[in-house]
């Protein structure tokens, strides 16, 4: 986790800007180097394994440039990132992030969080596995984040969600599997895409794809 306490260059929301505190300061003070990183999701119901504060200021500003107002995020966690995104969404006037979230505890701190925050109403919180949950998504998205626990689950999610990306949508990746970067790396997939660069000490870069 990066130094220094949270900061945004984006959200002004008092109320938004409070959970997004909580969030970022419960997890900044945790002792990576000795923390349990086990692999299995349903250990970890009270870490939110976040975003760095910069990644959600860049999607942020990737919704409002967009003018997003269907998005879909995978996975929920915590709820920090989808609390950018739904602020997106909000201030471009309505719409809907579909976050799908495995661990039923997660995505109900993720919903309290979210209505906290004044943001529950732009918010569907779907629980159980990605690739089911998330298979009756609206058609024209806008913008997806993909963000989870297993490299090719990440794959499976955003194949699962091709055919309804609009031309234009942008998918952004925060762990940049090997082969999921293979494969929007291809330009034969119907991406174009790089890596985005960041100062951040918690994240060192995320990949930004367009689909054509």
């Amino acid at each position: 986790m990066a130094d220094g306490p949270f900061t945004s260059a984006m959200i002004t929301d008092p109320a938004v800007l409070e959970v997004m505190t909580e969030l970022y300061e419960r997890e900044r003070v945790i002792d990576w180097s000795s923390y349990d990183h086990s692999p299995d999701p349903f250990d970890h119901t009270a870490t939110g394994f976040s975003i760095a504060p910069q990644q959600g200021d860049q999607l942020y500003l990737l919704a409002r440039h967009g003018r997003a107002r269907t998005v879909v995020e995978f996975a929920t966690s915590l709820g920090f990132s989808t609390l950018f995104l739904a602020a997106a969404v909000r201030d471009n006037g309505g719409g809907t992030v579909y976050t799908a979230e495995l661990v039923p505890e997660k995505a109900a701190q993720a919903q309290r969080n979210l209505e906290r925050a004044g943001l529950g109403e732009y918010v569907r919180v779907l629980v159980g596995d990605a690739r089911e949950t998330l298979a009756d998504v609206p058609e024209e998205i806008d913008l997806v984040l993909i963000d989870g626990w297993v490299p090719d689950v990440s794959l499976d999610v955003l194949r699962l969600l091709e055919p309804k990306l609009r031309s234009g949508a942008v998918v952004f990746n925060d762990n940049q599997e090997p082969g999921y970067l293979a494969h929007v790396r291809d330009a034969a997939n119907g991406y174009r895409s790089m890596a985005l660069l960041s100062d951040s000490g918690y994240k060192p870069r995320s990949e930004v794809s367009v689909r054509l």
